[in-house]
């Protein structure tokens, strides 16, 4: 393999001594989880399964836009499983969730501390795919779905705390 990359425009080639392997250089998006958009789309629909502080199972709704780096396209045929799309992204985004995930509670990951969960994943998946020559242009979050219980115990806890504003307006009242 040489260690360089033939950009569009034209090259000479020895023909039965050398061969050009192509490598599609635009972005690619990978989802995991739990998402209508993947599944209208035709994408690959896998449930991305997390444990929270708590031991609470959360499936998670994650999608990873990224592409390979030109400069590094002769390490990524000689080094990493192809195809990298279906080999190397789906462990890597899976891992890196698994491993952020059990230092939050539910709450901290569907309300509070979101963003931060999601950036610190961004920054783990970069890192590490950006040492196998795969650039992270963006990593999502888009949907969280909670335990049954979990979510049935926080409805009944909003309607409380709505009970309890609603005691709060009518007291108000009855002073005026």
């Amino acid at each position: 393999t040489l260690p360089e990359t033939l950009y569009p425009g034209a090259h000479f080639i020895t023909p039965l001594v050398d061969s050009v392997e192509t490598f599609d250089l635009r972005d690619h998006i990978f989802t995991a989880g739990i998402s209508e958009a993947a599944g209208k789309a035709g994408m690959r629909n896998t449930a991305l399964n997390v444990q929270s502080l708590e031991g609470l199972n959360i499936g998670l709704a994650v999608t990873v836009r990224y592409r390979l780096d030109p400069n590094k396209l002769a390490s990524v045929q000689a080094h990493l499983p192809q195809p990298v799309d279906k080999e190397l992204v789906p462990p890597v985004v899976d891992s890196a969730w698994r491993e952020l995930a059990p230092s939050y509670t539910v709450r901290e990951i569907f309300s509070t501390k979101r963003e931060e969960v999601r950036s610190k994943a961004a920054a783990i998946i970069t890192r590490k795919l950006g040492d196998d020559g795969i650039l992270v242009e963006e990593v999502m979050l888009s949907d969280i779905q909670l335990p049954e219980e979990y979510s049935k115990g926080l409805e009944g806890l909003l309607l409380k705390e709505q009970e309890y504003d609603q005691l709060g307006v009518v007291t108000d009242i009855q002073q005026k």
